[in-house]
């Protein structure tokens, strides 16, 4: 055993089911979403996070079928054809890109808790955007379909939330 071993972050095995939270986030009702695309849930089931980190995961193994290269969103495909899509933040597609640091490329194997995005919160923030993020389940297994998501006021990245 190595002098820096007991640093490493231990390894977490999620199934191919699980969801897990995108950031280190407290979770705002779907209803307070400031814009009423995510807000009446027209694009699909949706939860919503406001950050308190800079970092996005991957919610959830499987192939990450779409990534915009402004970074402002991604899609993730399970195995069992469930599509999930990231939305981070309001209208930040704006930014075009300024304030996203991008760790995967579309196309690409992805695990659940996996690192995609690095972003400026500040940087987004104080250029005027919402940084409410939401995940959506943008194609259920089955259409009338539900997650029944189990997490409560705050989360932590990676945490299974399904």
């Amino acid at each position: 055993m190595g002098l820096f071993s007991k640093f490493k972050k231990e390894e977490i095995e999620y199934s191919d089911t699980d969801i897990v939270a995108i950031a280190d986030a407290t979770l705002v009702p779907v209803n307070e979403i400031q814009d009423s695309v995510f807000s009446k849930e027209l694009l699909g089931q949706t939860i919503a996070f406001e950050l308190n980190d800079n970092t996005i995961v991957s919610p959830c193994n499987g192939v990450l079928e779409m990534m915009y290269p402004t970074g402002h969103a991604f899609a993730v495909r399970r195995k069992d054809g469930m599509g999930i899509l990231v939305h981070v933040g309001i209208n930040t597609v704006n930014l075009k890109g300024q304030g996203f640091k991008l760790y995967a490329k579309q196309g690409e194997e992805v695990k659940a808790g996996q690192k995609l995005l690095q972003i400026k919160r500040e940087k987004i923030k104080e250029a005027g955007y919402d940084l409410t993020t939401m995940l959506i389940i943008s194609e259920p297994i089955n259409k009338d379909d539900k997650v029944e998501f189990s997490c409560i006021n705050t989360v932590e990245k990676g945490q299974v939330i399904n």
